[in-house]
């Protein structure tokens, strides 16, 4: 499939927080996440710990590499097929892992991290 994707014509001021939870969920309407999603600031540390059905988890910030952004992009029907418009630009994203810890030095373990070594692969390659 074929995408455009479109440079920000207007993106909310305000930064929205972007959450990565290891679960998966067929629902895709609307809900309560505040009422669903319980979390907490652990004191002393940049993680938090928080509760998601019942579950434990701790979560911590994620950043892009250096040189990269993270965009989040809004599907929408255009005259030559799906367009991808920018709808948001946050600084970060906040994994939340249930399995192991996600403090400051772990929050390099989770998958988007670990996704993210291949950016740096293919910028060092293609500097070579």
């Amino acid at each position: 499939m074929l995408y455009t994707i479109n440079p920000a014509v207007k993106i909310d001021a305000e930064k929205k927080e972007i959450h990565s939870i290891p679960c998966n969920i067929q629902y895709t309407g609307a809900t309560e996440v505040s009422g669903n999603f319980i979390r907490e600031q652990i004191e002393g540390e940049s993680s938090q710990r928080g509760m998601f059905r019942g579950r434990g988890m701790e979560g911590a910030d994620w950043k892009a590499p250096e040189g990269f952004e993270i965009h989040v992009l809004k599907e929408r029907k255009g005259p030559k097929g799906a367009v991808l418009d920018i709808e948001n630009r946050p600084d970060a994203i906040k994994v939340w892992q249930w399995d192991r810890t996600c403090g400051e030095h772990n929050a390099d373990r989770t998958s988007i991290a670990r996704a993210s070594a291949y950016l740096r692969i293919a910028q060092s390659l293609a500097d070579d």
